[in-house]
Formats: structure tokens, C-alpha cells, sequence
């Protein structure tokens, strides 16, 4: 069945599947024109136009996070897999096109979200139980809980933390993108929605429902349309 489109930002006729395969897709980015779907259990990372045209698919363990980084370049965090390979080495690779370790031995974290920010730093790690994808305003960074019994994001400015609450049970939250009108949208693993929130006042009313395990979202730049990767196998194209 399609998601349940709710009122209130998403036209009823405004949503595409861009592409399905049997696979878990984990995150996504663009680059001239395309977009690139880290391909979580496939082990590799795909590169499709932007009407779904297969275009390349290059190996790498268990990605993440993919973005672009000031230079230009692609950067992917990879080894974002389970506890029980995380001894296994991860890192970043960065696509020149080939992927080249740009950090490499990270044994401790595994981690899946990342963000540069506007001083051009990867921000990929934070000392929080259980953060996910990471967005950056200015100098605040907001971090999604992914096991959080009030589906909290967390604001961080300096050394003052501030949760923002979605509420019970826990909707097992996954990656967030700032939108084109400056809201944080969040995909909800467990619950299947996907969320728009003020990143101020913590309001925030479901976009999106429906859905089968929304991992990141992100917006194509300069526009107000959005894909949502999905570990189902889905990518699914939105417009606000």
C-alpha cells in the first residue's frame, strides 16, 4: 500500500517510488545531477540519475552517511553494520572516483550519520548514548536518539544539550536533513513516518505515515523535493 500522505506539506499526488531493489538502502546524496544510495547490505555504493537510470556501483563494507564534502568530493562513512562485526576496521572513504580511505582503523564507533558543517568540518561522532544522523544550523548540531523511550533529537550549542521530544513510544528514529524553510525532517524507523519539527520549539506534526523502515532523507539542493531511502528497498521522491 502507498504511505498515508497528512495534511499540512506533502501534496496527495506529489510522491514517487525512484527506484526499488531487495536490499537495505541506508542514506543518501547528490552530485551533478545524480544520486548516490549507500546500499547498506549489498556491501557498495550506487549511482543513479535523478528519473532512476542505474549508472555505476562501486564495493564498500557496510555504508553509511554519504555526503558531499567543501571540496567537492564524496565522502562515505563505511562499516556501519552490527555489534557483532565491529572489530572489523571503519571509517571514511572519500570517492576520487574510487574510494580512498580518508579515515581509517575506527574500531570503536561504527558510525552512521555525518555532517559537514560551514567550517567545512566532518562532524561524525558525539558523546551521546545511541546518536544517529547528525545535522548542523550555524553552530548548533542536532542529533537523532535512535533508542530514546520519548524519540528525543537532542540540540547541542557549546556545552548546553536540549532535548526536543517526539513522544512514546519509541519511534526508533534514523536520519534528519534540514529543509529548504529551515524545519528538520526526521525518518522514524519503527514508526514508519516521516516528521517535520521545529528545531526551536520542538513542534513537529507527521508528514508521512505508513511507511516500511524510513532510514534518511534528504533534499535535492536548491529545491523543495525530497528522497527518502527506506530499508525495505525503497527510495521514494517527495515535493513539499
Amino acid at each position: 500500500m502507498p504511505p498515508v500522505v497528512h495534511h499540512g506539506g506533502i501534496g496527495s499526488r506529489c510522491w514517487d517510488p525512484l527506484h526499488t531493489a531487495p536490499t537495505w538502502y541506508e542514506n543518501l546524496e547528490f552530485d551533478r545531477g545524480t544520486i548516490w544510495l549507500s546500499n547498506l547490505t549489498g556491501n557498495a555504493v550506487e549511482q543513479y540519475r535523478l528519473d532512476g537510470t542505474f549508472l555505476q556501483s562501486i564495493p564498500l563494507r557496510a555504508p553509511g552517511a554519504i555526503r558531499k564534502g567543501p571540496d567537492g568530493l564524496l565522502y562515505v562513512n563505511f562499516g556501519d553494520d552490527s555489534p557483532e562485526t565491529r572489530p572489523l576496521p571503519s571509517g571514511v572513504v572519500r570517492l576520487t572516483p574510487e574510494p580512498e580511505v580518508w579515515i581509517g582503523g575506527d574500531t570503536l564507533s561504527s558510525a552512521n550519520g555525518a555532517e559537514f558543517d560551514r567550517r567545512g568540518i566532518l562532524v561524525r561522532h558525539l558523546d551521546i548514548a545511541y546518536p544517529n544522523g547528525i545535522v548542523t544550523i550555524g553552530n548548533t548540531v542536532f542529533t537523532n536518539i535512535v533508542i530514546d523511550p520519548k524519540s528525543a533529537i537532542v540540540r547541542i550549542t557549546g556545552n548546553r544539550q536540549t532535548r526536543l521530544e517526539l513522544g512514546a513510544p519509541d519511534k526508533g528514529l534514523d536520519d534528519l536533513a534540514v529543509g529548504p524553510d529551515g524545519k528538520l525532517y526526521v525518518t522514524a524507523y519503527t514508526s514508519g513516518e516521516l516528521i517535520k519539527v521545529d528545531p526551536w520549539t520542538g513542534a513537529h506534526y507527521t508528514l508521512l505515515s505508513g511507511l516500511k523502515n524510513p532510514t534518511a532523507v534528504r533534499f535535492l539542493p536548491g529545491t523543495r523535493t525530497m528522497f527518502v531511502t527506506h530499508a525495505s528497498g525503497a527510495v521514494l521522491k517527495a515535493r513539499l
